[in-house]
């Protein structure tokens, strides 16, 4: 009995550090701390994402680029218990050609040995505007 209520409260802990976000604007990104420079971007110009209060823990794992999708993922191990200082991280996405791209960021806790346990999701919309 012990044991099932120690499994039950563990797994509504895990729920209830999710902070799952399907889609927002980009003029909503500043209630995530996060922000585009440029403002409105151009091919001519490099792009970055800029995450503002961001733990120093947490490290870029990758970037991939697939058509007008772009992934940006940054992971922790929540089991170094680790301080978090906090700084500001700007995340070099580059030059891209017009289009509307669909920019998706997940922050991953990888302490799970069986996978990563998405912390935080949030997925906007990124025009590029040709001049």
């Amino acid at each position: 009995m012990k044991i099932l209520l120690t499994f039950t409260f563990f797994l509504l802990f895990l729920a209830a550090c999710k902070e799952q976000i399907s889609e927002v604007q980009i003029t909503d990104l500043d209630k995530y701390n996060m922000k585009i420079i440029p403002v409105n971007p151009t091919s001519n110009d490099e792009i970055s994402l800029v995450i503002y209060d961001d733990c120093n823990y947490n490290q870029l794992s990758g970037i991939n680029r697939n058509g007008n999708t772009i992934d940006i993922k940054k992971q922790f191990n929540s089991m170094m218990k680790w301080p978090c200082f906090l700084r500001n991280d700007t995340i070099q996405i580059g030059k891209l050609p017009p289009a509307t791209y669909l920019v998706n960021y997940k922050l991953l806790d990888i302490a799970s040995s069986t996978a990563p346990i998405i912390t935080f999701s949030v997925s906007f919309n990124l025009q590029v505007n040709k001049y």
